[in-house]
């Protein structure tokens, strides 16, 4: 079950998702073309009148639903989008380039960069914006789609911005302490890969015990993955932020929130009593009995992630 919560195994799967998940029957499916990828997505909407959230999944082979073959089945982002549209809110959720309905046979994992998703959320904003006349736009991005939504809401006139648990440091910080947390003997090590990607932008030769985090293939990736601060980057929005996080988060610390919210302190910050990572509400005393939250997708969202997501919509 550890391996859930470490984002270095769940962040840096691509491979073999095909036609891995369930595309939403509710809404529309709408495929936006972006150079040779064909990027799959639902839209749930009544009317491009309507003020519209792009919803931005998190990592790896995690589905436009919240859903993942790595072991998830939450149905995190299906809820929400629902939860927006009985407010009158528009939402468009996708799989990223590589994940599910968003996959292509040719897909090679060296060739995707972090820029690569960053590129993705503006051009599915320019075409909600240019070809299906959305004028009220926003990117809520969850965990890794957190950083993602932030560089495309400063590159784009977008009209607000959420942060859905998302990190305040890079990421290769972030997983060095996750892996030293829980696997202590690489964490040394670890860390010294991570430093020689920053040097090099490669690593010859990798271990097989620390093969997963750095093959050769996934090594481009995090390099370009490295460069990006989210604390320097949420400093460049000029735009309504909302960043929200729970307390029972057990891939995300509740102190990323506010580390962020520090950097940008004209943000609304809700700290959230009790939401796990997945933004549902855990037991008593944050035990997440077999990671139900992970696992159950009928349990609901958190009531008050919900009310935050809405009012800052409707109102900013």
């Amino acid at each position: 079950m550890k391996k859930i919560i470490i984002l270095a195994v769940i962040v840096l799967l691509f491979s073999n998702f095909l036609d891995a998940q369930i595309i939403d029957s509710t809404g529309k499916n709408i495929v936006v073309t972006i150079k040779e990828f064909k990027i799959d997505g639902t839209l749930l909407a009544a009317s491009n009148k309507q003020k519209i959230v792009i919803i931005i999944a998190g990592s790896g082979p995690t589905d436009r639903d919240g859903n993942s073959i790595a072991g998830v089945s939450s149905n995190s982002y299906r809820l929400l989008a629902s939860a927006l549209q009985k407010n009158n809110i528009a939402s468009f959720r996708y799989d990223k380039r590589g994940i599910a309905k968003s996959a292509t046979k040719n897909f090679k994992e060296s060739d995707v960069l972090f820029d690569d998703f960053i590129n993705d959320a503006k051009e599915i904003f320019n075409y909600l914006k240019d070809t299906l006349g959305y004028k009220d736009i926003y990117f809520a991005g969850h965990s890794e789609g957190s950083l993602i939504g932030m560089v495309a809401a400063e590159q784009t006139p977008a009209k607000g911005y959420i942060s859905l648990a998302g990190v305040s440091r890079p990421i290769d910080l972030i997983i060095g302490e996750q892996v030293a947390a829980q696997y202590p003997a690489i964490a040394k090590q670890t860390d010294s890969f991570f430093n020689i990607l920053k040097l090099k932008g490669r690593i010859d030769s990798v271990p097989p015990s620390l093969l997963m985090l750095f093959r050769p293939s996934v090594q481009p990736y995090l390099v370009s993955w490295m460069k990006y601060n989210p604390a320097a980057e949420i400093k460049k929005l000029h735009l309504p932020i909302l960043i929200l996080q729970g307390t029972c988060d057990i891939q995300v610390k509740k102190t990323e929130a506010t580390y962020l919210y520090n950097a940008n302190n004209k943000a609304i910050l809700n700290i959230i009593d009790g939401m796990t990572h997945t933004l549902k509400n855990a037991e008593a005393n944050c035990t997440d009995k077999d990671l139900k939250t992970y696992h159950d997708p009928t349990l609901p969202l958190n009531e008050e992630l919900v009310k935050s997501i809405i009012n800052f919509v409707l109102h900013k």
